[in-house]
């Protein structure tokens, strides 16, 4: 038999990625067990849904990893609070201006230099070298920004950072829209438990984000806008599993 992506599951495969959905539409995991066990014959429970959650983060993170990105290079970059298990920790994010797609996240228990060059490391590996980065006035991207991209062979060509400082400049605002729809959907949750699960669901949270949700301002999807065409039609979250496991087996079958 070929593994689709759903071998072994004993849930269909159109309840699990109704949940997933669900799920990343604002719900509680608790909410969506409620809501699917109503409507269905086969009971699920909210921890069936996190461990979905985690094994698809997985399953499809390769995948959209490989796809070339063809982005404008201009930059804004934010970090945005996440309660866990009582304590403060922080999502730093960086989202292409003309596409509106998020190029790197980074999950950090701290506010400061490790975040800063969690992010931007991400960013190298994910894009090429950008033009312009808006930030606020964190001290750490002011030092993390010219040691990513610094070039001393062709000075010229080097990153231009921008620090917004004045709370009455509103360039950063692109990146101030996207922490608000992260915010309404951590509001929902009321924190997380740990750190694992809290960086897994936020990666699945990039992946709804950059892949499968219509962005009001662009009317597409960031992936499209971006250059990505995967055609996935209405069963968005199936398909995306499909072709995710197809290229994990091609990739795995290579080596």
């Amino acid at each position: 038999m070929v593994d689709d992506g759903f071998m072994k599951c004993k849930k269909k495969r159109e309840m699990i990625t109704a949940c997933l959905d669900l799920y990343m539409n604002g719900m509680s995991l608790r909410k969506v067990a409620t809501h699917v066990n109503q409507f269905s014959d086969k009971e699920v429970s909210h921890m069936s849904i996190l461990r979905w959650i985690r094994r698809y983060v997985m399953t499809i993170k390769p995948f959209i990893s490989s796809l070339n990105l063809s982005l404008s290079g201009v930059y804004h970059a934010d970090e945005i609070y996440i309660k866990c298990n009582k304590e403060q920790h922080y999502l730093f994010a960086l989202i292409d201006k003309e596409t509106r797609f998020l190029v790197a996240t980074h999950y950090a228990k701290e506010k400061g230099l490790d975040g800063a060059k969690g992010l931007f490391r991400k960013t190298r590996q994910r894009a090429e070298k950008p033009i312009y980065v808006f930030t606020d006035g964190l001290p750490a991207y002011m030092n993390t920004i010219p040691k990513t991209w610094y070039s001393n062979r062709v000075p010229k060509d080097n990153v231009q950072h921008i620090r917004i400082i004045d709370r009455h400049d509103y360039r950063n605002n692109m990146i101030e829209r996207i922490q608000g729809t992260i915010r309404e959907r951590v509001k929902v949750m009321r924190g997380f438990k740990n750190s694992k699960s809290a960086e897994q669901i936020l990666e699945m949270f990039v992946i709804w984000y950059n892949f499968l949700r219509v962005h009001q301002g662009i009317d597409m999807i960031p992936a499209q806008k971006a250059g990505v065409e995967l055609n996935l039609g209405k069963e968005k979250w199936l398909n995306l599993i499909y072709r995710s496991k197809i290229k994990l087996s091609s990739t795995c079958q290579n080596k």
